[in-house]
């Protein structure tokens, strides 16, 4: 007869045991860098085929190793890669291929010091979440306390197949998943026996973890659901939201949104955003640039995108044409385009609307990292975004 342990809650959230960690850095602005794992970043245009090395291909090991080295260096607070697990394909192969974005941050761990380092799972693609646990816990030890966590359910009908699902995970149900997950993963990072789990979805029998993850009481925890039970899984479970909208307004008032549903719960959870970026020393400059580079557009990958968003998703599939350009450069993420003056006034109106940290992605990583450096974080730290 197998042997019986203690038998933990199954606790639908908010559920953090000894408390949230401790996410903020004492920057107004926190900066993330985006995307550096994977083939073309956020860029579905042919114009990334002019010097595929740079453009295409930063992505390889130890290309993107000198990337991260460099936000760091910079002044980047965190690392988050992309996600994904079957390209777009197009004429530019997008997204073709990508370093994993759980074992990638196990790497970046020992080349920088300061860093934050995020690893994203896809929960509903058949992880356990002792595996992540463990997963997460050892690489904390080698970081020194400083991985996270990008809790994500999967929107691609194209990669759940891969993952051998003939029957797609509606999206209500991906998040009751992911409840559960977390509980379980929380439950493992805190307990201090052996103990059983008795879930819907998942179930662990004398389950238990050790080394505990250093930083205390756990690894920070994001999330970007955009949903309705998204955003309650969000405000419930994590400490950061990522969320996107199409103006400063829209972001004022999702950043309401969630502070509002957060504070219900009890609970601290900040909210941040991505942007596609491409600076130049004047506006002329950048808007030539972008011209150039949207007139090319990989139109086969953008629609490739479009058709393996699973139809069980909330996002609309019936994009419109103008839509189109948003979805290739960025995935509809802000679009910072203009002089470094202008681009850290974009950056500003974002903050002012509530968004404490975003996600940086370019179209050519190694230039874009660089006029960080040299101009727009110095005007970041005139405009007091930044610590000196």
């Amino acid at each position: 007869m197998a042997e019986k342990f203690k038998q933990v809650e199954i606790i639908r959230g908010p559920f953090d045991p000894g408390g949230q960690p401790e996410t903020r850095t004492g920057h107004p602005l926190e900066l993330g860098f985006f995307a550096w794992n994977i083939k073309g970043g956020m860029t579905a245009s042919k114009a990334v085929l002019s010097n595929p090395e740079r453009l295409q291909n930063f992505w390889e090991w130890p290309n993107s190793m000198r990337l991260v080295q460099l936000a760091e260096e910079i002044g980047f607070d965190y690392q988050v890669p992309f996600g994904r697990w079957i390209g777009q394909g197009g004429e530019t192969d997008y997204n073709g291929a990508a370093l994993d974005f759980l074992a990638s941050a196990a790497a970046t761990a020992p080349v920088t010091k300061t860093l934050g380092l995020f690893s994203t799972a896809h929960i509903t693609f058949r992880f356990h979440p002792l595996h992540i646990a463990k997963f997460g816990a050892t690489i904390d030890h080698i970081s020194n306390g400083r991985w996270g966590l990008n809790v994500v359910t999967g929107y691609s009908e194209s990669e759940m197949r891969a993952f051998g699902f003939d029957k797609l995970i509606g999206h209500d149900e991906a998040y009751e998943m992911a409840d559960e997950f977390v509980c379980l993963m929380k439950h493992l990072w805190s307990e201090e026996e052996r103990f059983d789990f008795h879930g819907k979805y998942y179930q662990a029998y004398g389950a238990f973890l050790a080394p505990k993850p250093t930083r205390k009481p756990r690894p920070i925890l994001m999330t970007a659901g955009g949903s309705g039970a998204g955003l309650d899984f969000g405000v419930r479970n994590c400490d950061w939201i990522f969320t996107l909208a199409e103006n400063t307004e829209g972001f004022r008032s999702k950043v309401n949104l969630i502070h509002d549903k957060a504070a219900k719960y009890g609970r601290d959870v900040r909210v941040a955003t991505m942007c596609w970026v491409l600076p130049a020393a004047t506006n002329a400059m950048a808007k030539e640039k972008y011209d150039w580079i949207a007139s090319q557009i990989d139109m086969g990958a953008v629609q490739n995108f479009l058709k393996s968003m699973q139809p069980t998703s909330v996002h609309d599939t019936a994009v419109k044409p103008e839509m189109l350009q948003r979805i290739a450069l960025g995935i509809t993420a802000p679009q910072i385009v203009g002089s470094y003056e202008s681009c850290a006034e974009q950056l500003r109106d974002l903050n002012q609307a509530g968004i404490e940290s975003t996600l940086l992605c370019f179209f050519d990583p190694q230039e874009g990292l660089h006029q960080m450096q040299d101009y727009i974080m110095p005007i970041l730290r005139k405009m007091g975004l930044r610590k000196s």
